[in-house]
């Protein structure tokens, strides 16, 4: 287990969790006392909810069970900045998180015919889609990329990275937006298209980068699978935002978002 700290339960729910993982183990006090060096006296009072321990102290009994700090952290979650916006309960964690990573495989599929058409309009001046069939694919696009990164603005609440909350936030709201505008390019003229195509990339290029560095904030939640991803998204920002270079980020996001679809996915996995 990494050293940094952890939001420790409230006595006496901590204790009562660290007994009911005592027990799961198959441990007496003596015994856990044994592989964390610690006073069994002091054990008997955490269980009994009579002291709250440092956050040292909890590691080193987390360490000694072999769990994650997660086991004692889901119950100190205290709501986030957009909880009733988008429905997360304390109840309802894990199916918004799996909810999240299922749409993010269907935006992954989808998203190959949005970005295949919008760069086929934006380099050869025509649409190989008729108009209900692009109106469809963004509908479905857009919906699936909402509840992707729904997902994400939870991680942020859940593991207190503001940043993440909100430019996941930020990047549903604009999604929203640019979607309605893509739409509405259809029945205008079309060299009106070039400009919503240019904002659009470079706004996005913008965010992604900002957006990048709050996935990065995961490291210490999720290992190195954070940084990678971050990372990603940081070089596909900066390539989007240039706008000639939008092609190489469009590609970048091919191996990005399939690593988004796992962090979340661990992340729900690890979720009782």
């Amino acid at each position: 287990m990494k050293n940094e700290n952890i939001y420790i339960m409230k006595q006496p729910d901590l204790g009562k969790k660290i007994f009911e993982l005592r027990k799961q183990k198959g441990y007496t006090q003596e015994e856990l006392v044994e592989k964390c060096n610690i006073n069994v006296r002091t054990i008997q009072r955490i269980e009994a909810g009579e002291t709250t321990p440092r956050s040292v102290t909890v590691k080193l009994i987390l360490e000694a069970l072999g769990v994650e700090s997660d086991e004692i952290t889901k119950a100190d979650y205290k709501g986030g900045k957009f909880d009733k916006l988008f429905g997360f309960t304390s109840n309802n964690f894990k199916k918004v998180l799996n909810l999240a990573w299922i749409f993010g495989i269907s935006y992954f599929i989808f998203g190959f015919a949005e970005v295949g058409a919008e760069a086929n309009y934006y380099l050869e001046g025509e649409n190989y889609f008729n108009d209900f069939s692009y109106i469809l694919i963004k509908i479905t696009t857009v919906v699936s990329f909402t509840f992707f990164m729904r997902g994400f603005v939870f991680v942020g609440s859940y593991y207190k990275n503001s940043l993440l909350e909100f430019m996941a936030f930020l990047m549903i709201l604009l999604n929203l937006i640019f979607g309605i505008s893509d739409v509405v390019s259809l029945f205008i003229d079309e060299s009106y298209y070039y400009y919503f195509m240019a904002a659009k990339v470079i706004t996005f290029g913008c965010v992604g980068v900002i957006f990048g560095i709050g996935i990065i904030g995961l490291r210490k939640h999720i290992g190195d699978l954070a940084i990678v991803a971050g990372v990603l998204e940081i070089i596909a920002g900066i390539f989007f935002a240039t706008v000639i270079l939008a092609i190489a980020g469009a590609f970048a996001l091919i191996p990005l978002e399939i690593i988004e679809i796992v962090i979340l996915y661990k992340i729900a996995s690890k979720l009782k």
